[in-house]
């Protein structure tokens, strides 16, 4: 059925097309049971040590941080994700851009009718070959109907149902825009109460992208307001010329586009944040021991020069050397509690 592509009235301003879709957009998220990791004791977190650069490093967590070292994982994972990413992206800008075609008008009528009720249009014929080349660039049927006030506001709500009423009284197809226009009979010198409305058939959404049809009314609705300067064929001239360069080109939603790649990046920069990725730390990790907290002392290996906890090692952690033989004192449960010598 057809719908407005715009229109307006002299003292209620514009509207545009009222033929639109929208898009929705969700996330949804679940939360697990809460880990974590830190070089400070907490509450409920085991101590545990690894050697990184012939120097112990200390970690407290709650959770067993003795694992396989995945960073090759990671960064596969992350090298798809990246990939998936851009292709998203590309997948995104090429759905979002708008292909015209031009309408086939194959069987219908293609004539194009002026019809001047009201006695306003002084330039048919300028008006006829703009009409027409427009015709001839999309397939799109263009009309123009003129009335007057009197014609319609005893039997409609608005203008806009008189002009859908003219549509589907006049075309039986969904090829048509029809552009009418109307004042009154003897219209106030100092306020001419007109309006207009531009009604179009679905099959011309494809060549009449929205930032067309928009351009069409804003164009055309400030053309009449300049009544005293622009006549309304020069008006709708005008309108029909503005937009001619625009006709048939292809057209990127820019702003859809922008709001699906920010939201596609987002979700990706979740991702990777949830990656993780620390090479350094993990590979430490990976080699992680639980240490008490009693084994506090630290010295140097004779041999390699690198440093180890006192007490806990039979063998350097670096150069696998003997260490330096320490008495020290344990607890019932086998902990040493402290160094002596």
């Amino acid at each position: 059925m057809p719908h407005s592509s715009g229109g307006g009235s002299h003292g209620g301003g514009s509207h545009h097309s009222s033929h639109h879709s929208s898009r929705s957009y969700h996330s949804s998220g679940s939360s697990g049971p809460s880990t974590r990791a830190s070089s400070r004791p907490f509450k409920g977190a085991t101590r545990y040590v690894y050697y990184s650069r012939q120097k112990p490093v200390f970690v407290y967590a709650n959770y067993n941080i003795q694992r396989k070292d995945t960073t090759g994982t990671k960064i596969t994972a992350l090298i798809f994700l990246l990939i998936t990413t851009a292709l998203s992206m590309i997948a995104v800008g090429w759905l979002f851009t708008d292909t015209p075609k031009k309408l086939q008008t194959d069987g219908l009528d293609t004539n194009i009718y002026i019809t001047d009720n009201a006695n306003v249009i002084d330039n048919d014929a300028e008006l006829m070959a703009t009409l027409e080349d427009f015709y001839y660039k999309t397939g799109v049927i263009p009309a123009v109907l003129t009335v007057h006030n009197e014609d319609w506001e005893g039997n409609y709500q608005d203008f806009e149902n008189f002009a859908y009423d003219a549509y589907v009284n006049s075309f039986d197809d969904e090829s048509h825009w029809l552009i009418a226009y109307s004042e009154p009979v003897d219209p106030d010198p100092k306020f001419n109460d007109w309006y207009w409305e531009g009604m179009q058939g679905d099959d011309t959404d494809n060549p009449l992208f929205g930032y067309i049809t928009s351009e069409f009314t804003t164009t055309l609705h400030k053309n009449f307001l300049r009544e005293n300067k622009m006549s309304r064929g020069d008006a709708i001239i005008n309108a029909f010329e503005t937009i001619s360069p625009m006709l048939m080109k292809r057209h990127a939603n820019i702003w859809i586009i922008l709001f699906c790649d920010a939201f596609i990046l987002f979700i990706s920069g979740v991702f990777i944040l949830g990656l993780d990725i620390n090479p350094r730390r993990d590979k430490g990790y990976s080699t992680a021991v639980p240490c008490p907290d009693t084994f506090v002392d630290q010295e140097a290996c004779d041999y390699c020069g690198g440093i180890y906890v006192v007490g806990f090692h039979d063998k350097c952690p670096h150069c696998s050397a003997p260490v330096k033989p320490h008495d020290f004192t344990v607890n019932e449960n086998g902990e040493t509690t402290s160094i002596i010598n």
